[in-house]
């Protein structure tokens, strides 16, 4: 049994700090993306958008309130999203020197990846599922804001991502290799 006390006052000063922690992070994420993905890192971070929209509309339909653990559950399972598409777009950026099309590149690339995606975030999930039964209180909202957070991710990388890449490779300017992060052969 657990009694955890905090006053309005302390509890929302958290909370925004979290919240704005939250938000500077996703920016930061969004120009890293971009500057070194080009192309990928765009549409990651659409997914990454997408991604977020879906876990909050979950945690509003479930319903689920919010403490600091499951603030820092869901902000784990973004950093677990974002290296779900990191791993993709790799993948593609070796294709890609290897002078594969860019086509081809990205099936590969996310075909090659989805192993180390499914595994780390199974890993994730049985975590997510021992913290859950043995926890309580504050570790139970980690555990089920991780849990949701890493499920959906699984989703924005592998559907929402790939989709958007699909689309993006049909572009005329989507056939430039420099668009995706890797040099031109001279």
């Amino acid at each position: 049994i657990q009694n955890l006390t905090i006053g309005p006052t302390l509890g929302q000063d958290s909370l925004e700090k979290s919240v704005r922690a939250g938000i500077v992070g996703f920016v930061l994420i969004v120009i890293f993306m971009v500057a070194y993905y080009r192309l990928p890192g765009l549409v990651a971070s659409i997914a990454l958008t997408i991604y977020g929209i879906l876990v909050l509309a979950i945690f509003k339909l479930v319903p689920i309130t919010l403490t600091l653990a499951g603030i820092a559950g869901f902000i784990l399972s973004v950093g677990m999203a974002v290296d779900a598409n990191i791993l993709i777009f790799e993948r593609t950026k070796e294709e890609l020197r290897a002078r594969v099309t860019i086509g081809a590149a990205v099936e590969t690339g996310f075909r090659r990846a989805w192993n180390s995606i499914r595994d780390s975030n199974v890993s994730t999930l049985i975590t997510c599922a021992v913290l859950w039964q043995f926890g309580s209180g504050i570790v139970r909202g980690f555990a089920l804001t991780l849990a949701i957070g890493v499920l959906i991710s699984m989703f924005s990388a592998i559907t929402a991502s790939r989709t958007l890449m699909r689309l993006m490779v049909h572009i005329q300017r989507g056939h430039d290799p420099s668009w995706y992060g890797v040099s031109t052969p001279s």
